[in-house]
This record gives structure tokens, sequence and C-alpha cells, in this order.
């Protein structure tokens, strides 16, 4: 591994000075974990976090620009140019008190000693400044394998970080590795220890497996080990809520609290939909609601689970709404609408919703298409209907109000009437009409419009 394949030239140089002045003061300094695992795998490297034997304090004197992430583990960012490195001293731990923070952190002198304390051996591989690697675990040779192991003793690895157990299913799933048996024993021993990590720590393991390569792999490998029910926010289903209500330890149910049980349903209502995950981008926004949506989840409750899971509120809501338009637009019975009638009810979706949504929905629909999961029409009707809904979506020239050619307040003026709720509708209907391409976006032409319907409004009073 006498050359880096996979990482950004500046990034690289830059940490090659970071090491080259560790080196320089008399310190040892490795490439250490993630970078040198996906290089190894000819993965594309995002950054390079690095180990030595420099303490804090000396990696501090040593660069003019540093931040303090984690120095009571030994942890100081090196910034270099636009890059920022973790550069972290070789260190083991004590006992954990919580399957997550050890209580007392001890620097040592060996690199070997650093990796001891790393969760799989293909992470537990360090990297000199030439190329030479250290790799006390074989590490290299799982990789080569495409096995996940644990350094060491699973049981002890899971016991001190539970979270680890969640990564192992997510790195089984995105680069198709196969636990051992050892691991795969470990975690179904001391899965009830992921009850002590917080949620949000578990949602973006969980996450990204579902954005990955291969997220069916990792939602199997979770059904098979009944993990995520011990995660904080899952929850019995109903039809035993009731005999663990009452009980000691047991656990009431929660309508928002369900995901972890719908992911381990084992024969979803939908799989062909499933099947379609992959061939998604990696949008959490697409994936999460295809997902949800063959698990059967409505559209009502896409927000508030998410949001249990502690999802960015904007994945949440966009996600929710994706939902929704599906189920606005089934509800139309679009095989029994004309083409004039469908082409009003998307464009009324489309404003109701917006752009973004509808692009993301046509999105999963042709993804639906490739795998066949069209429902009752056959492939070259569905095929055809996308097809012209996606010509519709690309028509509507206007979406918001704010991309009208005329205000509220031109309006009021020309209708020289008062503002109240009829201004609003008004300038919704307006907004629709321009949408349709019933009436252009011009000025002249919606304000002539403004005032027919003002003095229609004025004849049926006077009547």
């Amino acid at each position: 591994m006498n050359h880096w394949n996979q990482v950004d030239p500046l990034m690289l140089h830059q940490g090659e000075n970071v090491l080259r002045t560790l080196l320089a003061a008399g310190h040892q300094a490795f490439f250490v974990g993630g970078c040198v695992r996906d290089e190894l795998m000819g993965q594309p490297v995002h950054d390079l976090d690095i180990a030595t034997s420099a303490k804090p304090e000396e990696v501090i004197a040593l660069f003019e620009r540093t931040v303090p992430t984690g120095i009571q583990h030994g942890t100081i960012t090196v910034l270099m140019d636009k890059f920022a490195y973790e550069v972290t001293t070789f260190r083991k731990e004590s006992e954990y008190e919580d399957h997550r923070h050890p209580l007392s952190v001890e620097f040592v002198d060996a690199v070997a000693e650093d990796l001891r304390r790393r969760d799989f051996t293909m992470n537990a591989i360090a990297r000199e400044l030439d190329g030479t690697l250290t790799d006390p675990f074989g590490g290299q040779s799982d990789i080569g394998r495409r096995i996940l192991r644990c350094v060491g003793v699973a049981e002890e690895r899971f016991d001190e970080d539970a979270l680890r157990m969640m990564r192992a299913v997510r790195f089984a799933s995105t680069f198709g590795f196969r636990p051992v048996k050892s691991l795969w024993a470990a975690l179904l021993a001391g899965r009830d220890k992921l009850s002590y990590i917080a949620m949000e720590r578990v949602r973006v393991e969980l996450e990204k497996m579902v954005l990955g390569p291969d997220p069916l792999r990792g939602l199997a490998l979770l059904q098979r080990s009944g993990l995520l029910q011990y995660a904080k926010a899952a929850l019995l289903p109903k039809e035993e809520a009731s005999e663990a209500e009452g009980k000691d330890g047991g656990r009431a149910y929660d309508e928002t609290k369900v995901l972890a049980w719908r992911l381990l349903h084992r024969n979803p209502p939908r799989p062909e939909w499933l099947t379609a995950l992959p061939l998604l981008p990696p949008d959490p926004v697409l994936r999460w609601s295809l997902l949800l949506q063959s698990l059967e989840v409505p559209g009502e409750e896409v927000s508030r689970l998410l949001k249990n899971w502690t999802f960015p509120n904007q994945i949440a809501e966009e996600t929710a709404a994706i939902v929704r338009f599906d189920e606005a637009w089934e509800a139309t019975k679009p095989e029994l609408l004309e083409e004039q009638a469908l082409r009003r009810k998307w464009i009324h979706l489309q404003i109701e919703f917006g752009r973004d949504i509808a692009q993301g929905w046509l999105r999963r629909q042709f993804a639906l298409l490739q795998v066949s999961a069209y429902g009752d029409m056959t492939e070259q009707e569905e095929a055809e209907r996308m097809s012209v809904a996606l010509k519709w979506h690309q028509e509507v020239p206007v979406h918001t109000l704010s991309e009208l050619a005329v205000s509220g307040r031109d309006v009021l003026e020309i209708s020289g009437r008062s503002g109240g709720p009829w201004l609003g509708e008004l300038m919704k209907r307006l907004l629709l009409h321009v949408a349709l391409g019933e009436l252009p976006n011009e000025r002249q032409a919606i304000l002539e419009y403004v005032e027919s319907v003002v003095e229609e409004d004025g004849d049926k009073r006077a009547d």
C-alpha cells in the first residue's frame, strides 16, 4: 500500500504534512481507522484520522490552528488549509460505566495498544507515511475474506459500547461482509444493552444502512437479530401490549413509536416496494418514504414517527409529504380519469405539495417501474402515465404566490375592497389558473381577470 488512490490529493497532501510535523518532533504518527480500511477496499476516503504518541498539549503546541474537540479523550482537531484532521493520542480505556463511556482513559506509547481498543479488525489497521501497515489483528485478511470480526472478544467490545452492535449490522449491510459466528452470538446475547444508547446515535446508524448500497441486507439482519426492539424508541406491537402492561419492565403500546416493530415485520405488506430501495439515489426522503409505505405506515403518522426517532424536522416533514402525495394521487383513482381531468388533479397536487415533493414522488415511481411494482396496471400503461405526469410536472409555470405577476396589494387596489379571507382564496385561485395554463402569468391579464371576478361578485351581491 505505497500509494493512496481513493483520497482527494489536496486532503492527502495536508494530512501527510500533519504526520511529518509530528514525526519531526520525535513522535510516532499513523493514519488509522476508516481511511485505511476504505483505501484497502477501494472505497472513497472522506477523511483522514491520525493516531500519535504525542500528548494533546504537544499536538496543540505543534500546529497553528487547533480545536480541542475531545481533549479529555486525547483528541485534537488540527486545521490545515480547508481540511480538518482528528489527531488522537494513543490510548487504552478502562471499564465502561454505561456501555458507552469509559470510566477513564490512559495514554500509551504503542500504536498496537491503541488499535486493541477499536471495534472491528478492519478498523484496527494503522498506516505509516511510507505505506507500511500495522495490522496486529488481521484486519487486512478479514477485508480480503469479506468477514466482519471484532477485535479480541466480541462480548467485551459490545459491552464497552453497545452501539457497536448497530455498527456491525450497518457494516455488514453496506460492505456486504459476513459477520463471524462469535460476533453474531455476542450480538444476540448483548442486544438488550442497546437501550443504553441515545436514540439519535442509533438513528444515525440505521439511516446510513438505509442509504447504503444494500439496505435490504441490513433490514434482513435487523429482522434476524431483533436488535431494534431494544432501542429506546422501540415498543411492543399492539397484540403484545396488553400482556406487557402492568408487568415489571412492561412497556405500553404507543402508536408513534412502532417503527422498530414495523422494520422487524417478517412479511412486509408490499415486499416489491422494498426491492426498489437500492434503485433510488441515497436520499433519505425518497428512501424512507418508500420504506415506510412498503410497511403501510400512513402519511399522517410518518412525521411523528420519524421525529420520535430523532430525524431532523425537514426530513420528517418532506418524507411525510411524499407519502401523503402518493395517497392523494391514488385516492383520485387515476386509472378511471380522462387525461384532462387527470392533468388538473396532478397540477392541483403539485401546487399543494410543491415542485420538489412532486419530483421526488416521480423519481420513486420510476424506480418502482424497474421492479414492476405497479399494481393492477400493465408496465407499459404505468410507464406511459408516469411519462405524461413528468411532462405535466415540467410544464407547470408557477408554484407559489410570490411567482405570480401580481401581488395581494395589486388585487386590493384594483378591487377597491378591504382585505379579508376572500383575498387569500382569490390569490389561490389565480395561482391555480396560471399553473393550469388557463391564465397567462402577465400582470395586465391577471388584473383584468380580477376585475371580472370583482364585478361578477358585485352583481351577485346586488341580486
